[in-house]
């Protein structure tokens, strides 16, 4: 029997889930906990990929992971400085695709965005 958290994980993985999977875990009760588990890691999982989406545009020149975490942590540094507070004061502001991954990023509600070199450089190479 598959359980709800096993069924959203792979839905969020864009797994295959049948008719039956999905009536099963609508008939069980779900526990509470597992959901606002799963939920933080949903949103942890889009932040993540907001931020690698933003080191592939700094990576267009192939400079390597240590780098490219150096060029993030600036971006990151930069967008949380200066567009941030703009956006978040409603003041229209043009993105780039740099600019538009992290305002992703920030959104997502996933834990503290990673800001040091060394956090940047282990989440684009694990």
């Amino acid at each position: 029997m598959t359980s709800g958290i096993d069924l959203l994980l792979r839905l969020a993985c864009g797994e295959p889930v049948t008719q039956a999977d999905a009536l099963s875990v609508l008939h069980r009760d779900i526990d509470r906990a597992d959901v606002q588990r799963l939920d933080r890691v949903a949103r942890r999982k889009a932040r993540d990929a907001a931020l690698l989406e933003c080191a592939r545009v700094l990576a267009a020149d192939d400079p390597g992971p240590w780098t490219v975490a150096e060029r993030l942590e600036a971006a990151i540094k930069r967008f949380e400085g200066r567009v941030w507070p703009r956006l978040r004061a409603g003041m229209p502001c043009d993105l780039g695709p740099c600019d538009a991954a992290l305002f992703r990023a920030f959104l997502s509600g996933g834990g503290r965005i990673p800001r040091t070199q060394r956090r940047l450089y282990d989440l684009l190479t694990f």
